[in-house]
């Protein structure tokens, strides 16, 4: 039930001991007047009993019996009376008005009993005839003994209650009346005297539900009877003093939003000018790190004693570090500023996975781990080479912070969707450190920083990749037993793709391979590393000129950048003639070429390129072939 307002209550506490005092009242005398007109109804049958009694004296002596009906008739007209009833000595009718109810005996009745019948509708009452003993004194007389007193007979009488209770019945509908008009009295009287303190009070709670509600504007209006003018005048001197304040503060706050936007906007502004630089500089800044590598690489295999050997693999570690840290940093810058657009088109898994288990085997046989891929038929709808990407950097992470066991890479199929998922036993994560690992250079087990526990932005990427191919990423792990990555994925319909026959590979890590450059500096310190790794290298800028340098088909075509649209053409000229050699592409390769490779046996690698990648990633696909081909080792 709804809980009562003010006014009711006062209301209820005003009318509540009018109430109760005009009800008892009613009840009282009520009680009183019901008494007394049952009380007079009695006492009225038992007067008519009585006087009745000594006026059938005579007719009973004598047995005059029209004498008795006519006093009992005479009688009967009385108002409430009902029946009358004369009896004689014996019990049996003498005379008789109306008809009786009561069945008892008179003789046995005592005189001057009264009662009623069983539902309380008529009342009895009974007297004795009785002739008196008169004393004689005439002195001629003879002396006469005295006769014994005794009854003549009886009369009976019934009285009827309808009246009573019609007369009880109007004293209650006018008990009624005055009280309930007397309630209304009060009420309108306790309505009009309670109004000066109720209306005010209403008042007061309706200002102060508004100001709750932020209107400060509310003002409570005076009230004629001024009962609460004080309080009317402080609420709303305190509300004028609320909303002053409030106004202040505002403008506090709009002065310092608006400062606080203009130091955002510089600080967005500033971001994006950096991230814009680095990623307009991106080319111009990975060619040179990419060559620094391919000399130092180049350097290290000249290198004529220990020293200058232990020196040359500083380097080349340095580079590495450097190049990995480097390109994370423009990816990131990328992102940012929304210079990577996904190109979605139908992937097939399985050789994507096999490429980047194939990029990450020799990590993983250095540290004594088994890196293993589970073959698979799926599809997918997404970027092949973001999600390359973000492969790659979950199978990197799973290698470098994983020291005994091994790596899984697998497809999992739920639904309409699929989930590739990258198992390790390696260290593990906690709880508490789960959403932080995607952020940037957040490591768990690197609070040195040490550059060879990696940079701490590989997951960062993941994430943000994944978010923006609109793939849920996903991770279980427990520490010290390993961690599970997963990737969820659409499903896609396969695409028929021409077959494609693997070339030869000559023996050990002997092998022909065309490299098509873009530069003289960095395509000459490459075929120098791939000469020095005992290749037969050709190096050409054109399809044409490849075609009169090479004496017989490659094994393998390495190109970079916007050379690959040569190589692409060349290696899809010798698929449809039936040697199909491998194709890596280094650098940043146009998104209409690299669908275009999507047919081939195409592996890209980003710049700067580490040559211990390249070298491990050239025996992998060298050792494929061989297999297709039936050659052993």
């Amino acid at each position: 039930m709804k809980s009562w307002g003010i006014r009711e209550r006062v209301l209820f506490v005003a009318l509540m001991p009018a109430a109760a005092i005009a009800l008892a009242l009613a009840v009282y005398f009520l009680a009183l007047r019901y008494a007394d007109a049952e009380a007079a109804l009695a006492n009225r049958g038992s007067a008519l009993t009585r006087q009745f009694a000594p006026a059938a004296e005579y007719g009973a002596f004598s047995g005059n019996r029209d004498e008795l009906n006519r006093l009992a008739e005479a009688l009967a007209r009385e108002p409430d009376v009902t029946a009358v009833v004369v009896h004689d000595r014996a019990g049996a009718i003498l005379a008789q008005a109306g008809i009786p109810r009561l069945m008892k005996n008179p003789t046995l009745l005592p005189d001057g009993w009264s009662g009623r019948t069983e539902d309380g509708e008529t009342l009895y009452f009974h007297a004795k005839i009785t002739r008196p003993l008169l004393a004689t004194d005439d002195p001629v007389a003879l002396p006469v003994k005295p006769q014994t007193a005794g009854p003549l007979g009886s009369v009976t009488l019934e009285l009827s209650r309808a009246s009573l209770m019609t007369r009880k019945q109007e004293m209650m509908g006018v008990t009624l009346i005055v009280a309930f008009t007397m309630l209304a009295l009060g009420a309108l009287l306790a309505r009009r005297l309670a109004r000066d303190v109720t209306e005010p009070i209403v008042a007061l709670q309706d200002a102060v539900e508004r100001i709750r509600s932020g209107h400060l504007e509310t003002r409570v209006a005076p009230h004629p009877g001024r009962t609460l003018h004080n309080l009317e005048e402080g609420v709303n001197e305190m509300v004028a003093s609320m909303q002053a304040g409030r106004d202040r503060l505002e403008n506090r706050v709009a002065a310092a939003t608006a400062e606080l936007q203009n130091k955002k906007e510089e600080a967005e502004r500033a971001s994006i000018a950096k991230s814009r630089f680095l990623a307009a500089a991106s080319h111009d800044l990975r060619q040179p790190l990419h060559a620094l590598a391919l000399f130092a690489a180049d350097l290290e295999h000249e290198a004529g004693t220990d020293a200058q050997r232990r020196l040359a693999g500083q380097i080349n570690t340095a580079v590495g570090s450097l190049s990995e840290l480097f390109d994370a940093l423009l990816d990131i810058s990328r992102l940012d500023i929304g210079a990577l657009v996904p190109n979605c088109m139908p992937v097939a898994l399985d050789p994507l996975l096999q490429r980047v288990a194939a990029a990450h085997s020799h990590s993983a046989r250095a540290k004594g781990l088994t890196l293993r891929c589970a073959p698979t038929c799926a599809w997918t709808m997404s970027d092949p080479r973001l999600l390359e990407r973000i492969v790659g950097n979950l199978v990197s992470n799973a290698v470098r912070y994983t020291y005994r066991g091994g790596i899984v890479v697998g497809v999992r199929h739920s639904g309409d969707n699929l989930r590739i998922e990258v198992w390790d036993s390696g260290i593990g994560i906690a709880q508490d450190h789960q959403q932080l690992i995607f952020q940037e250079f957040f490591q768990v087990a690197n609070p040195e920083r040490d550059p060879g526990k990696g940079l701490g932005l590989g997951l960062a990427l993941v994430d943000r990749l994944a978010r923006m191919l609109g793939h849920p990423l996903h991770l279980r792990s427990q520490p010290g037993r390993g961690s599970v990555f997963g990737i969820t994925l659409p499903r896609s319909e396969p695409l028929a793709t021409p077959a494609i026959t693997e070339s030869k590979a000559l023996g050990g890590f002997e092998a022909r391979v065309l490299v098509f450059g873009t530069s003289t500096a960095t395509c000459g310190s490459l075929c120098r590393l791939l000469a020095s790794w005992g290749c037969d290298v050709t190096c050409t800028q054109t399809g044409a000129q490849a075609a009169v340098q090479l004496a017989a088909p490659p094994d393998l075509v390495i190109c970079e950048d916007d050379r690959c649209r040569e190589a692409v053409s060349f290696a899809k000229a010798m698929a449809d003639s039936g040697e199909a050699p491998a194709l890596i592409m280094i650098g940043d390769t146009p998104p209409d070429v690299e669908a275009e490779a999507a047919s081939l046996n195409a592996i890209r690698l980003a710049k700067p390129m580490r040559p211990a990648k390249l070298r491990a990633l050239m025996r992998h696909l060298l050792e494929e072939a061989r297999a297709s081909s039936g050659i052993t080792a």
